[in-house]
């Protein structure tokens, strides 16, 4: 009797362990299928953000600031509502939520270029930056989810960052070319129809609960809202995703035209006959090309040596670095190769960072709020970066303020050493205190 049923043990646990490869497999496809939706969603963005500066009167734009307003009003419109798209996936599929993303993709992508007005223009652009905020939070959650299975959160993030990225690469590099062919208006509507193709996506997504996650009772969740305010690591994740989104995503991506405009190319003949927005545009899609396999390559590294943390701060490190390299007049080709490396790093960084993100959401008692949380802190960084980045241009020089991001850096990079010391030091005494 013994025997049978050790015997029927053992095939239980291997029902069990079956299961959890299931599950886990199921994660890791919903994931995939969000960030396939994801990259096709990013097509008509990714064009606008190519097209619009150089082709503005095509869409009706009479002033250079319609542009800026149209290229930055979706970051805005995403910060109040992040909390609201939170609490919908609380109480709705993940899918549901795509669904609506999708419709509102369309709509806003489709009326770039139907619509030939500012007014118009800018109510799509809010349209989508709702979208976007849907597609964003249930990107990240279903990632959180195939994360709690596989406990893989850097191969895992960096792969739906890489297949998402390439939706930008497409968007940029073959919108731009289909532009100068065709229309733009015809080009936007095939990205709008494209997006109606992938409807079919959301059918095989399935989810283990409502909202892909699972549910704490609404007295623990309060009690573990209050936790995660107090909790250091969470407080200190947010602020470094804040510096940078606002470095990276705001500072240097609005601001790189300008750097490339300052230098003088007339010594090298190859660039000297490229414009700065040429340059920008080349070295923007060189990273982009390059974020799906750096991003996965080195997520998954960082998983396999269980290193995270010192994989991120020494990046921030690198960075930093970089930036004290920019920030002053070197050779040209020195400054520019400087200017490539500083793109690609941040591409670890960034990748890192979103694993670390998704790692702590995994272990956390409420995922929703950790993600939502991430999500608006992220996309202030990022629409605060352009604004201040040339407020300070113009008061202190690129110089002074390069250098100054350099140690906010550093600080970051420091205080993250601090609180992994600090998290080390409470695992030794729990061990101590459960082998006493």
């Amino acid at each position: 009797m013994n025997i049978d049923g050790s015997s029927k043990c053992i095939c239980s646990m291997d029902q069990n362990q079956r299961g959890r490869m299931v599950n886990r497999s199921t994660a890791e496809k919903n994931m995939i299928i969000a960030a396939f939706i994801t990259a096709v969603s990013l097509f008509g963005d990714a064009m606008l953000y190519a097209v619009l500066p150089v082709n503005s009167e095509e869409f009706g734009l009479t002033a250079l600031w319609q542009v800026g307003a149209l290229l930055s009003i979706n970051r805005f419109v995403r910060i109040p509502i992040h909390p609201l798209i939170g609490w919908f996936y609380t109480r709705y599929p993940v899918r549901n939520g795509l669904f609506i993303a999708i419709c509102l993709t369309i709509v806003s992508t489709f009326a770039y270029g139907y619509f030939y007005e500012f007014i118009a223009l800018l109510i799509a652009r809010c349209v989508w930056g709702v979208a976007w905020a849907f597609i964003k939070q249930a990107g990240q959650l279903l990632v959180v989810e195939a994360v709690t299975e596989s406990k893989q959160p850097g191969k895992l993030t960096g792969l739906f960052n890489g297949i998402a990225g390439a939706g930008v690469v497409i968007g940029m590099v073959v919108g731009s070319l289909l532009s100068e062919r065709f229309d733009t208006s015809s080009v936007l509507t095939g990205f709008a129809i494209i997006s109606v193709l992938t409807f079919p996506l959301l059918l095989p997504i399935k989810t283990s609960s409502r909202g892909g996650l699972q549910h704490v009772e609404n007295n623990k969740n309060s009690r573990a809202l209050m936790l995660m305010v107090k909790d250091r690591r969470f407080i200190v994740l947010l602020l470094t995703g804040f510096v940078i989104s606002l470095l990276f995503q705001g500072y240097v991506k609005s601001t790189l035209s300008y750097w490339i405009e300052m230098r003088d190319f007339s010594a090298l003949s190859l660039l000297s006959s490229i414009s700065a927005a040429t340059l920008t545009g080349i070295i923007l899609t060189l990273k982009l090309a390059a974020d799906p396999f750096l991003g996965f390559w080195v997520g998954r590294f960082s998983d396999i040596r269980q290193s995270r943390t010192e994989w991120l701060t020494g990046s921030i490190m690198v960075v930093s670095i970089l930036f004290v390299i920019i920030a002053f007049h070197l050779h040209t080709v020195l400054w520019l190769s400087t200017l490539i490396v500083l793109f690609l790093v941040s591409s670890i960084v960034t990748t890192l960072l979103d694993a670390d993100a998704a790692q702590y959401a995994a272990d956390s008692s409420n995922k929703h709020y950790v993600v939502s949380s991430y999500s608006m802190t992220v996309d202030i960084g990022a629409a605060l970066g352009p604004f201040l980045g040339f407020t300070l241009l113009s008061v202190i020089g690129d110089t002074f303020l390069n250098v100054g991001a350099a140690l906010l850096l550093v600080m970051c990079a420091l205080v993250l050493l601090q609180v992994k010391k600090r998290d080390r030091k409470n695992e030794i005494l729990i061990d101590v205190d459960n082998h006493t």
